[in-house]
């Protein structure tokens, strides 16, 4: 996301809101955090500002959810006036209507997803994966490169504010048309697939595949100063415009997930996958260069950083510990090095921790403190504190994810960057990024899921059909093998797999793992071998 260029725009065009409503005008008081008085504990630091705090992130993703609901259209006439704005536009102002930057579509689609399933599992609410379901199909059916494309089957990962077909971001004259960023091409790929899981539907297969295969055939041996896959391609002619990139988690997992339900050519995506772990393991995770431009920065650079790329690939490796066996070092080390540039280091006039929190910068031209970066620290230091038990990785996730629910108002209209002039809130970031990550701090701390209720926390694994009934959970796991995490108001007596009972466990073997929360709470972690219908009760 987001050139300085931006906010120049932005001042031009009128997207700085009135001084004495911005949440940046309220931050300068020194009680303030963007439109909230600050609640502070006894020692003087963060807690948030939506009550009571048993329920405060519980609370945070619902009103996020449930200001996506009344979003308002799209202007102009139809087909665009005929669905929501975040369709079609990346940002909006403060009086909701549309920015004029750009569409981002190739990091808005996966994060939502990914809020959408987690949530959906979470609450039951299946609302939120038709509004997912169908920006998937639009952008399947009006932004995919033809076969006859030197790069054929791709989705195109960015488009101009407001069109209906997508071709690539051209209005700033910054990229050409049919220009993408493969790494987000492939975080797209991964979803795809993902959705595939969730419906059965062979559409989505297909568009995974098609992605799949010809980054498959474009793949080569990366270096120092070119990845296995460019950064940047111009799709019809195959030419390369940046070639190094380190954004690949997502483009990673798209292959894992083909390779382990053996779909599609597994092998040319095993090579593919080991071209992307030893490049990741050689360069960026020594080097430091975790370099993503985001959608609408031209970065041609082998030395640049971005947070988003070495956050992706910290919260894989909790997920997939077999990707490398030295994968909790590399933990600690993402986290060390976000401190470093993206806390430490501050864009004039920020602050890197305020009352106990820290918080996080974007990338090397554009850091600015951020909600969804500072929700995604805060699940790594959360999900770090249960591989290590070291107690100052969950102090630092809990006052950090504290610092994000004060990033939106009552409704749950997001205010991304509270502590800057001219930063609007992107429906990338702020509605698919930033919920997301609540999900891996509840894995790992269930205590701050809300009390005396049941609730699947996170699971990496896609599931399907959850049914809440006050002492009974189901849900149907679509994955053979999957970990997932709930917190429940009722001990289970049993927990059956396709009517087959699991085993208590003390160790890491299948089976389940139960731990009382107190008040007749309990936190319960199930490791199976096979998909199908799950039955707690």
């Amino acid at each position: 996301m987001r050139s300085f260029f931006v906010c120049v725009f932005f001042c031009l065009t009128g997207g700085i809101v009135n001084a004495q409503s911005t949440p940046a005008a309220a931050s300068s008081t020194p009680d303030s955090i963007g439109l909230h008085k600050v609640v502070l504990d006894d020692q003087s630091k963060l807690i948030s500002w939506m009550g009571p705090s048993s329920v405060a992130y519980d609370l945070f993703l619902r009103k996020r959810w449930e200001f996506v609901k009344k979003a308002p259209n799209s202007p102009g006439p139809p087909p665009r006036s005929l669905y929501p704005q975040y369709y079609f536009y990346c940002a909006f102002q403060d009086n909701m209507e549309p920015d004029q930057w750009m569409n981002d579509i190739g990091e808005k689609i996966p994060n939502w997803f990914e809020s959408a399933r987690l949530y959906y599992a979470y609450t039951g609410d299946a609302s939120v994966m038709k509004i997912v379901k169908g920006m998937m199909d639009y952008a399947i059916e009006h932004g995919t490169s033809p076969d006859s494309f030197d790069w054929p089957g791709m989705p195109y990962t960015t488009t101009n504010a407001g069109d209906t077909v997508f071709q690539g971001f051209t209005s700033a004259q910054r990229f050409v048309l049919h220009e993408i960023q493969v790494d987000h091409a492939g975080d797209m790929g991964s979803a795809y697939y993902r959705m595939y899981l969730f419906t059965g539907e062979e559409k989505y297969k297909e568009a995974a595949l098609k992605v799949a295969n010809t980054m498959a055939a474009k793949i080569k041996t990366g270096n120092a100063k070119q990845s296995p896959l460019p950064y940047r391609v111009v799709m019809n002619t195959g030419k390369v415009t940046a070639p190094y990139g380190a954004n690949w988690a997502n483009a990673y997992k798209l292959f894992d997930d083909l390779i382990r339900s053996n779909t599609g050519d597994v092998k040319k995506y095993k090579r593919a996958a080991a071209k992307l772990r030893k490049f990741t393991v050689k360069y960026p995770m020594k080097t430091g260069y975790w370099t993503d431009g985001h959608t609408d920065t031209e970065v041609y650079s082998n030395t640049y950083k971005s947070n988003l790329s070495a956050s992706n690939m910290g919260l894989l490796l909790f997920d997939h510990p077999e990707f490398d066996k030295n994968w909790k070092q590399y933990s600690i080390d993402l986290i060390k090095w976000t401190e470093k540039y993206f806390v430490e280091r501050c864009s004039e006039g920020e602050v890197g921790n305020q009352w106990g929190a820290n918080i996080v910068g974007e990338q090397d031209d554009f850091n600015h403190k951020m909600d969804y970066q500072t929700a995604r620290y805060a699940a790594q230091c959360a999900r770090l504190y249960t591989v290590t038990g070291d107690e100052t990785y969950k102090e630092k996730a809990y006052r950090s994810l504290n610092w994000v629910t004060y990033c939106n108002d009552s409704t749950g209209k997001a205010y991304e960057s509270p502590l800057s002039k001219g930063i609007l809130s992107w429906w990338s970031d702020t509605y698919g990024e930033c919920p997301r990550m609540f999900y891996h701090v509840f894995a790992a701390v269930p205590e701050w899921a809300p009390r005396g209720s049941n609730h699947i926390l996170y699971s990496e694994g896609i599931l399907k059909d959850p049914l809440y009934e006050e002492r009974r959970v189901q849900y149907t796991a679509a994955e053979e093998k999957g970990t997932e995490y709930l917190r429940l108001a009722f001990k289970p007596s049993a927990i059956t797999v396709n009517g087959s009972a699991l085993k208590e466990t003390a160790n890491n073997d299948a089976g389940y793992a139960i731990r009382s929360l107190g008040d007749g709470d309990y936190s319960l972690t199930i490791k199976r071998l096979q998909k199908g219908r799950v039955i707690i009760e």
